[in-house]
């Protein structure tokens, strides 16, 4: 084992509590806001969805590595993870979910232009196009969910809210499932996911939802908006659909995008709510700029 595969690995465990501690509040933040799960029963049902979508459909993410850096080596690969685990600790002490997908990716096609390796450009643009179309999906889908649902009078309001709590229940460890095989196996891809890796993921995933997760739960859950258990399925149920045909497809798809504009087209679908505007500025800034400083210090290192 050469010092740079260790170090490989080690990064590689930090970026994954990281990563999983952030992107916790995207599957369990709207149930939690809705006072469905504690944060406990949260980070651990997490857990569970992570794990599971890591192992069974995070292979699919080679393809993403493939097409952004041809000729990934371990140099390269600790260089990537090292500048996300940066990223990630500066966006954990603001608690501010950050789109790592949309970093990683900036930061490998900043990395493969700095080495001039070839890359896919096809897809490149169709990763751009699902980054730009998705929210837009998101916030409509979310929207559309609401005014059909609060249309349907004739069910018992308190069966309506029974069948809800328990489609959050299974959504919210859906969306762990989902986010285990696009997220986390984009990193795990740079690997090639060995048994090794695999391993030390797992852990880092347990430690990331456990230990790492209660700002950013708070900032989806509970300071965008105040949800209802239909303000909450709404929200999570279009932010899965499309993380989940992400995957399919091989293309990294950012969760805190997905389920943040699902929560404010949950939101928009009731004119007497109040809305804060303020949390969803201060994630906006995050997708721009974080990004963008991906790409710059991948071109200069």
């Amino acid at each position: 084992m050469t010092l740079f595969f260790l170090l490989l690995m080690i990064v590689a465990f930090f970026a994954v509590v990281l990563v999983a501690g952030n992107s916790l509040s995207a599957c369990v933040g709207t149930a939690i806001g809705a006072r469905i799960l504690s944060q406990k029963s949260g980070a651990l049902l997490g857990f569970f969805g992570f794990t599971l979508g890591l192992l069974l459909q995070g292979p699919s993410m080679l393809r993403s590595t493939q097409a952004l850096l041809p000729s990934s080596n371990t140099t390269l690969s600790l260089v990537a993870l090292s500048v996300t685990v940066l990223v990630f600790f500066i966006a954990d002490a603001l608690r501010v979910p950050v789109p790592l997908t949309m970093s990683l990716l900036s930061l490998l096609a900043g990395l493969s232009l700095r080495n001039h390796v070839g890359i896919d450009s096809f897809y490149i643009t169709t990763v751009i196009l699902m980054w730009v179309l998705a929210p837009a999906v998101s916030a409509v889908g979310a929207f559309c969910i609401l005014k059909i649902s609060n249309r349907t009078t004739s069910m018992n309001v308190w069966r309506k809210e029974r069948i809800y709590k328990t489609l959050l229940l299974i959504f919210s460890v859906s969306t762990a499932y989902a986010l285990g095989a696009n997220t986390l196996g984009f990193i795990v891809a740079l690997e090639g996911f060995s048994a090794l890796t695999l391993l030390i993921a797992v852990f880092g995933i347990f430690v990331g939802a456990v230990y790492f997760s209660a700002g950013e739960i708070r900032r989806i859950g509970q300071e965008i908006f105040h949800l209802r258990y239909s303000n909450a399925f709404a929200a999570l149920f279009t932010s899965l659909f499309l993380v989940e045909c992400g995957t399919l497809f091989g293309i990294p798809l950012s969760s805190t995008q997905t389920l943040t504009f699902g929560v404010f087209g949950a939101g928009m679908s009731y004119r007497t709510k109040f809305l804060s505007l303020k949390p969803f500025l201060v994630i906006l800034l995050g997708w721009i700029t974080v990004p963008l400083l991906s790409f710059v210090i991948a071109l200069i290192i």
